[in-house]
């Protein structure tokens, strides 16, 4: 079994001015832990680094997640709408076509998979059409 450790004297080094008493801490920190000043340090510094890392994920996370979020009354609205084209959608018995209310394409009116099936079919044109649009 081989370990490998690292020569000190071709580490890479890098002087800090520390402020007042920070130099005791790590002292005590050091001698508490039976470990050297330069491994609390070290320790420190790549808590830290890792910490940044971690804190940018999760802005970054946070920004996506804001930006493709949905305002509460547009969720309220769509929830609404849904709720509206499912009663006109499934309703069984057209009791008098002068007066309620009818999804109709000329004389013919629409109700479940066949007013779905038309709906989307409505809406992929228009969407084809704003793609694509004839010039007349």
């Amino acid at each position: 079994m081989s370990t490998t450790k690292s020569d000190s004297r071709t580490a890479d080094k890098f002087v800090a001015r520390l402020p007042d008493g920070l130099r005791a801490e790590i002292e005590a920190i050091a001698n508490g832990s039976d470990r050297s000043m330069n491994a609390v340090f070290v320790q420190a510094v790549r808590q830290y680094t890792d910490g940044q890392k971690r804190q940018q994920l999760l802005l970054d996370a946070l920004a996506n997640a804001a930006t493709s979020s949905m305002h509460i009354d547009d969720r309220v609205q769509m929830a609404a709408n849904a709720r509206r084209y499912e009663w006109l959608r499934d309703r069984q018995i057209i009791e008098d076509p002068d007066t309620d209310i009818l999804v109709m394409a000329g004389d013919i009116y629409f109700t479940g998979a066949e007013l779905d099936k038309t709906i989307d079919d409505a809406m992929r044109l228009a969407r084809l059409e704003e793609l694509h649009p004839c010039e007349q």
